[in-house]
């Protein structure tokens, strides 16, 4: 892992270099993360990074930090400040202006808060995504994590569909991310900072509101329910989402299945490298369109994926970012018909030298999709799990 982020620091300041910048100062959760492989959450103390064109890192944290710090294994310089709100010479603009004095030009990140970039002492400040660019290709450690993180969400899908009948509560897919993290902690892999598994479902017909919030007593319907597993383990994201049937689907619920496959067949078909994102993102929308889809879209057609579950590049229209190999983004087209249902599958999808690899491989087809009985265990089961937290 030190060689890991050794290069990483090495790469940064190559890219000062191409940039014209004496430092770069990092002060977001993730890119602290990147950079270390520490496990933090700043809260309301800064927390920097500065990374100059030459010479080794260094660290400003609050002194309640310190120790912490003994995490990080690359050759760095620690420095610390008293409180989120200390005496002047105390707090941390104070001394980070020592700390930055000798660069004349110092780039921040462009998702830096204002609050404290108003507060930083540089002669000159240059907002940048040179980091964002770095993390959009991803290293093999990287592709690693992210893999792993991928099959995790596939099992936490097949626990959906194993554990889903007609009138099982959302309660009971909630609590299904357990078992994953009672894996995780077996397996000395769960760190809490790091790790957020969530397991839901979206019954229908409010799974044509893709961002509502589905109540804990709201339950599975015969029509088009809408499973996600959402994880990020290890500070690696990955996706996978289902629309399944308890029932057997309807002549216009299979049209609107199928021809979400279809749009994600015309995606899938463009996914290499060199291909614009937005060109992704326009045939997609067109296609939809044509088959008469117009004002049933809510959203593009997948994004980018890594240390965050959403994170650049976007398959949208207007990101004319194009695909390079070992990127990591979510294919996910999407109908939503109002009082019917949602329909919209979502796979971790690596760009490879030649197209692309299915990082979440749950199977996607109607067959596959449609469950049928009455599945009495998981209902005992179901049952036993809301009269204990009191939802019937």
């Amino acid at each position: 892992m030190n060689r890991e982020l050794t290069q990483r620091i090495n790469s940064l300041k190559g890219r000062l270099a191409e940039n014209r910048l004496d430092a770069f100062i990092l002060s977001s959760q993730e890119s602290l993360l990147y950079f270390t492989g520490m496990s933090y959450r700043p809260e309301e103390r800064a927390f920097f990074m500065i990374v100059p064109r030459n010479g080794v890192p260094i660290f400003l944290s609050p002194k309640l930090e310190e120790k912490h710090l003994c995490k990080i294994t690359v050759e760095s310089e620690i420095r610390t400040y008293w409180e989120a709100v200390s005496p002047p010479g105390e707090n941390w603009f104070d001394i980070l202006e020592t700390l930055i004095r000798p660069f004349a030009r110092v780039g921040v990140e462009a998702c830096i808060p204002n609050n404290i970039l108003q507060k930083i002492p540089a002669r000159e400040i240059v907002c940048s995504d040179i980091v964002e660019d770095m993390r959009k290709v991803k290293t093999p450690f990287e592709l690693a994590m992210i893999r792993g993180t991928a099959a995790l969400a596939d099992k936490g899908m097949k626990s959906i569909l194993a554990n889903a009948y007609i009138g099982a509560s959302i309660l009971e897919i909630f609590s299904l991310s357990s078992a994953i993290q009672r894996e995780l902690i077996r397996g000395k892999r769960y760190d809490p900072v790091l790790t957020a598994l969530t397991t839901a479902a979206w019954p229908s017909p409010n799974s044509a509101m893709p961002h509502s919030i589905p109540g804990l007593g709201d339950r599975l319907t015969r029509g088009s329910n809408v499973a996600m597993t959402y994880y990020r383990v290890g500070g690696y994201a990955a996706e996978c989402e289902r629309t399944f049937f308890l029932d057997r689907a309807d002549a216009p619920e299979k049209k609107y299945f199928h021809d979400m496959l279809k749009a994600r067949a015309v995606a899938f078909e463009m996914v290499k490298p060199g291909i614009k994102c937005s060109d992704i993102d326009a045939a997609v929308r067109n296609f939809l369109i044509k088959q008469g889809y117009e004002d049933n879209l809510l959203h593009r057609t997948g994004h980018g994926i890594g240390l965050s579950n959403h994170e650049k590049p976007f398959i949208s229209l207007g990101d004319d970012e194009e695909l390079r190999p070992d990127m990591v983004i979510s294919i996910e087209p999407g109908i939503y018909i109002n009082g019917v249902g949602g329909y919209r599958h979502s796979d971790t999808v690596l760009v490879t030298k030649t197209g692309f690899e299915p990082l979440t491989k749950t199977n996607t087809d109607l067959y596959s999709m449609t469950i049928t009985g009455t599945n009495i265990a998981a209902a005992v089961k179901g049952k036993a799990i809301r009269t204990a937290l009191g939802i019937d």
